[in-house]
């Protein structure tokens, strides 16, 4: 569900930038449930998900450098509030007939 949020990107890193707010801005954001399995030892393993977010506007150059994200909902709710995380590969554009989709 596409919805208009402030963006905030910080950058971690010695050179002392103060931090981007962007508002506002157009995103969707797609969240993966936790896996949750319980172990033969009857422990429980919790294993948290990256959520996929899709910002109308951004380009993946807006990221560099950034390590951390914070996005909040026009209403002051916390959406995202955390790393960037780049393990499964760097944030990269979206052809522009997405943005036409409801």
């Amino acid at each position: 569900m596409k919805r208009i949020a402030e963006i905030t990107l910080i950058e971690n890193s010695t050179a002392g930038n103060p931090p981007k707010i962007l508002r506002p801005q157009t995103i969707d954001i797609t969240h993966v449930p936790d896996t949750v399995v319980r172990g033969v030892d009857g422990h429980i393993a919790i294993g948290h998900h990256p959520s996929k977010v899709f910002w109308m506007g951004g380009t993946a150059k807006d990221l560099e450098h950034i390590t951390n994200v914070r996005i909040v909902g026009k209403d002051g709710v916390v959406l995202i509030d955390g790393e960037l995380n780049t393990h499964n590969g760097v944030p990269h554009g979206v052809p522009t007939a997405w943005n036409s989709l409801s």
